[in-house]
């Protein structure tokens, strides 16, 4: 196996373990601290441009919902995550909200994203476990 390979059998293990399920538990409590980084990243984004937004490493998804909540019919927002239980609390919290978003549990460096299918791509912090080319 390369170091590569390792290195994300790695994270999906922390991610999907431990790690997620302390991340489950303090939602409230992370999402009020990265809060202004949700919305810095929100802001940024233009309703009437329309779009559609990649979040990269979504967590339990309050930068997905705040940029799905920006651009409301006019685009779309997908959260992706490695990790199963951020990303079943991003779903039913976009379920709860009626939110224009949706939430895809893979790897984001491996996942087999369709050509062309984003026209923006942000991360609130999830690109810091990648891997160096």
């Amino acid at each position: 196996m390369d170091t590569s390979s390792k290195t994300n059998v790695e994270q999906a293990s922390l991610w999907n373990g431990t790690a997620g399920n302390a991340w489950v538990d303090m939602q409230a409590l992370l999402d009020g601290v990265f809060k202004p980084f949700a919305h810095m990243l929100a802001e940024g984004i233009s309703a009437e441009s329309g779009g559609r937004v990649l979040d990269v490493g979504c967590g339990t998804g309050a930068t997905t919902l705040a940029v799905a909540r920006v651009l409301g019919t006019k685009g779309h927002c997908t959260g992706v995550d490695i990790s199963e239980p951020m990303i079943a609390v991003a779903r039913a919290r976009a379920e709860r909200e009626g939110a224009s978003a949706e939430f895809i549990s893979a790897d984001a460096q491996t996942h087999a994203f369709e050509p062309s299918s984003f026209d923006r791509i942000i991360s609130r912090f999830g690109v810091m476990f990648f891997d160096d080319p």
